[in-house]
């Protein structure tokens, strides 16, 4: 049930914005990461979000041991900042 869980919210984390073209050819480094909890059901859960630099995200769920990464594209006329005000506003813990 905890992985079905996990999986579900990782699937509707990476509903919000659409998929990158997967393109590795950037400079390699995550200039701006944030680190967002939460718990759901009693287990915590971590994303860590990284501005890319190039107008896409790296988003990273981690929970009970488990990890998915996925590249997003930020939307056009959001702000990586503003897409972590909206996490903090529905209930996540960043820093």
């Amino acid at each position: 049930m905890k992985k079905f869980t996990l999986l579900t919210l990782a699937i509707g984390l990476f509903a919000f914005t659409s998929c990158s073209s997967d393109d590795d050819g950037g400079d390699g480094g995550n200039s701006d990461c944030v680190v967002c909890s939460m718990s759901m059901e009693g287990n915590s859960i971590d994303t860590e979000y990284c501005d890319n630099g190039d107008g896409t995200m790296t988003v990273t769920v981690r929970s009970g041991g488990q990890e998915v990464s996925q590249d997003q594209d930020i939307p056009e006329g959001t702000t990586f900042d503003e897409i972590i005000s909206e996490m903090e506003q529905n209930g996540e813990n960043c820093n």
